[in-house]
C-alpha cells in the first residue's frame, strides 16, 4: 500500500515537471508553423522586402537632396543672372552718358580751337604799344583736350565693362540647366514606384502572416494610437465640401490627433510592421510613417511621426505596443499622428474600423 502511493505520487511530480515543457514546445511549434518559409540562401521574404524598402529609400532621399540642391544653385544663378543684367543695363547707361559728355566735349573744343585760330584779342602794354595775346584760349584749350582724353578712357573703361557683364550673364543662363532637373526628378520617380511596390508586397505578406496567427484581440476593433484631441476628422474637410452640392474640395483619407511633441504612438491592433521610413507618396517634404499590416486584410498607418526606428519592417507587433513617436514631419502645422485606416485598398473611418 506505502508503495503504491510512493509510486504515485512519483508519478505525479514526474507529470508536473513535464507539464510545462511539453507547452513550451507545443508553443514553439506553433511559431515555426505561422512562421514563413525561408528561401533560398537563408534569406526570408520579409527580409528582402525590407532591404528592397531601404535601398529604395535611400535611393528617393538622395534624389530628393539632389533636386534640393540643383534648386537652389538654380535659383542663386537665377538671382546673379538678374543681377548681372542690372549691372548691364547700369553699365550700358553710364557708357551712354559718357560717350554724350564726349561729344559735347569735343563739340566744345572745336569751337575752342576755331575761336583760338579767327579771334584777335588786343591788350596793351606799359610801354604802351599794342600786341595779340590768346592766353585764355589756350588754357580752355588746353582743359577741353584733358578732359576729352579723361571721357575718351572712361568709354573705353565702361566699353569693357559691358562685355564683361555680357559674358557673366550668357554664363549665368548656361550655369544650370533645366534637363539635369528632369533627370533627377525622373530617377525619384522610378526610386518612388520600386518603394511602392516593395511597400504593397510588404504589407500583403504582413496581412498574410497576421492571418496565420489569428487570435481574438486581432479581430476586435481598431484602438487610437495616441492620446490627444482629434483635430482633423475622416471624409470631407473645407469650406463648401457637402458632397451632396459639388463633392468634396478636400478628401481627409484619417483622422489626425493633435497631441504633444514626443508622446508615444502605439499600435491600434496586432499585425506585422510591412514599413518604417519616409513616405513615398507625399509631395514635397516627406513625413515619417509606419504601417502596419492586420488581419482580414485591414492595413493602418501613422503618419508625420519622428523619425526614430523604434520598429522594424517584419516585425511583430501587438495592440498597444509602442511603435513611434508625435512628430510635426513632412507637411504639417504642429505635432500631430495621422492614423489612417484601409481593407482592400480603400480608405475607412479609423473611428468607425473594425466594429
Amino acid at each position: 500500500m506505502v508503495r503504491a502511493s510512493r509510486a504515485r505520487s512519483r508519478a505525479e511530480f514526474a507529470w508536473r515537471l513535464l507539464m510545462p515543457i511539453l507547452v513550451l514546445a507545443l508553443v514553439l511549434s506553433v511559431e515555426a508553423v505561422a512562421a514563413p518559409p525561408a528561401e533560398a540562401g537563408g534569406t526570408s521574404p520579409g527580409t528582402a522586402l525590407r532591404q528592397r524598402q531601404q535601398q529604395a529609400e535611400a535611393t528617393m532621399l538622395r534624389a530628393d537632396r539632389q533636386i534640393r540642391r540643383l534648386q537652389k544653385q538654380r535659383q542663386q544663378h537665377a538671382s546673379r543672372l538678374n543681377a548681372a543684367k542690372r549691372a548691364l543695363e547700369k553699365a550700358i547707361a553710364r557708357r551712354d552718358r559718357a560717350r554724350a559728355k564726349l561729344e559735347r566735349t569735343g563739340a566744345r573744343l572745336e569751337s575752342a580751337r576755331s575761336t583760338f585760330a579767327r579771334a584777335v584779342f588786343v591788350r596793351p602794354n606799359p610801354a604802351g604799344t599794342q600786341r595779340l595775346d590768346k592766353p585764355n584760349l589756350r588754357k580752355q584749350i588746353r582743359a577741353l583736350e584733358k578732359k576729352s582724353r579723361q571721357l575718351a578712357r572712361q568709354t573705353r573703361l565702361l566699353e569693357r565693362k559691358v562685355e564683361r557683364a555680357r559674358k557673366v550673364k550668357q554664363s549665368r543662363w548656361t550655369k544650370v540647366s533645366a534637363s539635369r532637373i528632369r533627370a533627377r526628378k525622373a530617377a525619384r520617380e522610378r526610386a518612388e514606384d520600386k518603394l511602392s511596390a516593395a511597400i504593397s508586397q510588404m504589407v500583403t505578406l504582413s496581412q498574410q502572416r497576421a492571418d496565420q496567427r489569428l487570435t481574438l484581440a486581432s479581430v476586435r476593433g481598431f484602438r487610437a494610437p495616441a492620446r490627444g484631441t482629434v483635430s482633423q476628422r475622416y471624409g470631407c474637410t473645407g469650406y463648401g465640401s457637402n458632397p451632396r452640392r459639388g463633392g468634396c474640395r478636400h478628401f481627409h483619407d484619417g483622422v489626425d490627433i493633435a497631441a504633444r511633441r514626443g508622446a508615444p504612438v502605439r499600435a491600434s491592433a496586432d499585425g506585422y510592421v510591412a514599413y518604417v521610413g519616409r513616405n513615398p507618396w507625399d509631395a514635397g517634404a516627406r513625413a515619417y510613417v509606419v504601417i502596419i499590416g492586420h488581419a482580414r486584410g485591414y492595413e493602418t498607418i501613422y503618419g508625420h511621426l519622428l523619425p526614430r526606428r523604434l520598429v522594424r519592417a517584419g516585425q511583430h507587433v501587438e495592440r498597444g505596443d509602442l511603435i513611434g513617436r508625435v512628430g510635426s514631419t513632412g507637411r504639417s502645422t504642429g505635432p500631430h499622428v495621422h492614423w489612417e485606416v484601409s481593407r482592400g485598398f480603400r480608405t475607412i473611418d479609423p473611428l468607425r474600423a473594425g466594429r
